[in-house]
This record gives structure tokens, C-alpha cells and sequence, in this order.
């Protein structure tokens, strides 16, 4: 069995939910290599070959209305939702955060809190943003989902060249975690700690170098096979996805999406957003594959 990431290259349950339930009955998806397109591999989606599908988004109200039929069908779920409350202008698509919390809250009324994590991320630091303004919207957020989630994933934005040139069409740059001294890290991490702790929510960092331990963030693994055994009783090797960054310590995971195929438009995104769509690519339902190329222009 493998785990099934749908999707860390673009919001699947957002924009894309009645094609991934209809995958799921089909059984199988077709999914490019994202450095050629032209090698295919045809995923099996049957329940028995999936141990867990992990579900990633900013927004999981599409997929609410196929949880019963998920559960039914035997799909091991765990929802991991990015809520930032950043300003519309660096997330300029993304609902508001107080809709994906009530969505959050809906969520764990039907499946419980120890199968979602809650994604604080990515830290933006100065002059992007103030982190007296990260830790009170962090302090806000903590406070509505208390009850709502038990795991909460935080990491540093890193000023990918796409990202960086992003940022400059909006007159905004973005501070390089990796050459700053880890002081200016730690004096973020510590007080989002500090709230977390008081709500009993376990904090953990993900795919960072710098060791957040004495500030009470443990190194994070979002897809953690402590997690998937708490939840499902599945026992899984704990073995690093080589697929994923270098400080990434997730379980391997076959993801079933395409770059480029993002519409939430997030100026800190490390994918090409909606590059794709933008380019002709053309999505259909009933397809085994998220998106076709379009015609060449």
C-alpha cells in the first residue's frame, strides 16, 4: 500500500474535488512526470493499494459533501489545510480565513480532530511582515480552532527565484530565511510555541534546518507515521520521501497532482500558481489526468 498525496503541486479539494471523486471510483489516475510530460504513470487509487490519502488545501468546503462517500468507499483520510489570515494581496484568491475555519470546525465534527493538521505557514519575516502581526493573527487563529485540531505544522517562506520575482512586480521582497541568524527565526517561533502550548496544540516545523527545539517546536513531519498509527492503527517504516527537501521528514507519498494548475494565486507560492491554466491547459472532470496541454501558442 502507498500513501497518496493529492496534492502538494496544487489544491486538488479546492478547485478540483469532483474530479478526484471521480478518480477515486474509477480507481486509477494518470499522472506526469512534473520534469517531462511525456512519461506517464498511471496510479492505482484502489482503497485496498492506498493506506492513507492526505489531503492538502486552503480550502476543503468542495470536498465536504463526499466525506460519507469517502468513509464508505474505505479511504483512509487525513486533511492537512493551510490557514494564514494573511492580506488578500499576498493571497489574492484564498477564502477568508474565518470561512476555513468554520469549514475546519465542520470537518472535525465528522471526522475528529486527531485527522486534520493545521498549516500556519509560511512565515513571512521582515520587512514582508511585522512579527508582532504574525503572532497576534496566529494567536486569533489558535484561539478559534482550539478544540478543532490537535497538530499545528509552521515554516519559513524561502525566496524561490519565482517567488522573489513575484513579490518585485508588487514592489515587496522577501527576506532569505537561510542567511539570517537564527535569532530572528527563533524570536518568531517562540511565542507562536508559547500559544500553541497554551492551547494544547502540538507544534512541530516543517522541512527547516534550524533546530527549533529549546523554543518548544519539535522538527515536523506533516505526513508522520505516528499520526497515521493514532489514527488508523497503521504501521508504517518511518522512512524519509528522498523526493521531498532535504530537511522534509515525511513518509514517501505518490502525489497525483500538476504544477501550474493552482487558481488561489498566492504570491509566496513555490509552485507556478496558475501558469498552466493561463497557458490553454484544459481541465475536464472525466478525465484520468488533472489537465491537457492546450494549444500551442
Amino acid at each position: 500500500m502507498k500513501i497518496v498525496s493529492a496534492s502538494r503541486r496544487t489544491d486538488i479539494p479546492a478547485f478540483y474535488a469532483p474530479w478526484l471523486m471521480q478518480r477515486l471510483r474509477q480507481g486509477e489516475v494518470r499522472v506526469p512526470n512534473p520534469f517531462n510530460a511525456h512519461q506517464v504513470t498511471t496510479v492505482d487509487l484502489q482503497p485496498s493499494q492506498v493506506a492513507c490519502l492526505v489531503l492538502w488545501t486552503k480550502d476543503p468546503r468542495p470536498l465536504l459533501p463526499h466525506l460519507e462517500e469517502l468513509e464508505t468507499r474505505g479511504y483512509r483520510t487525513l486533511f492537512q489545510i493551510t490557514v494564514t489570515g494573511l492580506p488578500s494581496l499576498l493571497e489574492p484568491r484564498v477564502p477568508p480565513a474565518a470561512d476555513i475555519v468554520t469549514a475546519m470546525q465542520t470537518l472535525a465534527g465528522r471526522i475528529g480532530p486527531e485527522r486534520i493538521v493545521w498549516r500556519f505557514d509560511p512565515l513571512l519575516l521582515p520587512p514582508l511582515m511585522a512579527p508582532e502581526t504574525t503572532v497576534a493573527i496566529f494567536g486569533h487563529l489558535t484561539q478559534a480552532l482550539e478544540g478543532v485540531v490537535r497538530r499545528v505544522v509552521i515554516s519559513f517562506a524561502r525566496p524561490y527565484v519565482q517567488v522573489v520575482r513575484r513579490l518585485r512586480r508588487h514592489r515587496l521582497e522577501l527576506a532569505d530565511p537561510a542567511t539570517l541568524d537564527p535569532q530572528c527565526k527563533r524570536r518568531l517561533a517562540a511565542p507562536l510555541a508559547a500559544i500553541a502550548r497554551e492551547y494544547g496544540l502540538e507544534i512541530s516545523a516543517c522541512a527547516e534546518e534550524t533546530d527549533f527545539a529549546a523554543d518548544g517546536v519539535a522538527k515536523g513531519r506533516c505526513i508522520d507515521p505516528r499520526q497515521l498509527q493514532a489514527a488508523f492503527g497503521l504501521q508504517l517504516p518511518a522512512r524519509k520521501d528522498r523526493g521531498q527537501r532535504p530537511g522534509c521528514g515525511c513518509l514517501p507519498s505518490v502525489d497525483i497532482g500538476i504544477y501550474g494548475t493552482c487558481r488561489h494565486g498566492c504570491l509566496y507560492c513555490y509552485g507556478a500558481t496558475d501558469r498552466l491554466l493561463l497557458g490553454g491547459a484544459v481541465h475536464a472532470p472525466d478525465d484520468a489526468m488533472l489537465v491537457r496541454s492546450g494549444p500551442k501558442k
